[in-house]
């Protein structure tokens, strides 16, 4: 993306020489949970991933963003730390700006129109995972997720432990319900990928996960 077409490049160009572009290669990481930034990054090409990982191995999918979002440790803004690891799930572009750089451009209310608007957009999609988790069954999440991202009636993904990355579900819990989906006659899984054999019935499971997430096309929103 050329930076004069990013959304907030009316509000950063007087302050280009104060920001830097900043490049990571895929698996690269942008910053750890152990370290104190205090930068704040803006994604022109690519994607990142932010992800918890506790001291025992144990990981938890925060969010996963591309161009055209913030990213960094905006939970200190809060006077909060998630702890969390930001990384490169591919090669990324992103523009670096200072905190002294953000001070200034909190003066701007266009700007921080922009900024609150794109990160409370991603706290209420983490919140609705969430809320999700708890209020369905796994099968029922599934059978969504598989739809949704198929084309051609096949869905393709990595590997099974990024799948379950992705859903934040246990091996042992993704392979029961594959198996249950096949006993089914629903899904054949295939290697790094599950063909759909029968839509109609993965529609019927997967009704109030879709009800949950359609929109109800109100004019009311915010604009950038």
């Amino acid at each position: 993306m050329e930076l004069k077409d990013i959304c907030i490049y009316d509000h950063i160009k007087d302050y280009l020489d104060e920001i830097s572009i900043v490049s990571y290669k895929k698996g690269q990481y942008i910053t750890r949970s152990s370290e104190n930034l205090e930068e704040i990054f803006f994604i022109l090409d690519g994607k990142v991933k932010v992800e918890c990982i506790t001291k025992y191995g144990k990981s938890f999918l925060v969010d996963e963003l591309s161009e055209n979002e913030f990213v960094g440790k905006i939970s200190y803004m809060h006077d909060q730390n998630l702890f969390c690891d930001i990384k490169a799930t591919s090669n990324a572009s992103l523009l670096k700006i200072d905190k002294n750089t953000f001070k200034k451009l909190q003066q701007s209310s266009d700007f921080m129109k922009i900024f609150l608007l794109k990160t409370s957009n991603r706290i209420y999609y983490m919140y609705k995972k969430l809320m999700m988790k708890d209020l369905f069954k796994f099968e029922e999440l599934f059978a969504f997720h598989i739809l949704k991202n198929s084309k051609n009636n096949i869905f393709k993904f990595k590997s099974m432990y990024s799948l379950c990355k992705v859903l934040s579900v246990s091996r042992k819990g993704l392979y029961n319900t594959i198996n249950r989906f096949i006993k089914e006659n629903c899904i054949r899984k295939d290697e790094n990928s599950i063909v759909i054999l029968d839509r109609q019935y993965l529609n019927k499971i997967s009704t109030h996960v879709r009800e949950f997430n359609e929109t109800n096309g109100s004019d009311l929103k915010f604009d950038i």
